[in-house]
């Protein structure tokens, strides 16, 4: 496999991936959860620009 096919391969999975992610609101609030962005709650976590104490909040 060539550099462009790996390459090609690596954008077509993130594409399939955002695409199933953005089949509804439930799916991507699920995807962003998962990936660790949101808590379940539904606040941005601190590393990504949420409120809190990075201390506080980096070792939970």
């Amino acid at each position: 496999m060539t550099h462009s096919q790996r390459n090609q391969k690596i954008l077509n999975a993130i594409e399939e991936e955002t695409s199933r992610a953005l089949e509804s609101k439930k799916t991507a609030r699920a995807a962003l959860i998962g990936e660790g962005i949101y808590t379940t709650k539904g606040k941005l976590r601190v590393e990504f620009g949420g409120t809190g104490s990075k201390k506080a909040n980096v070792a939970a």
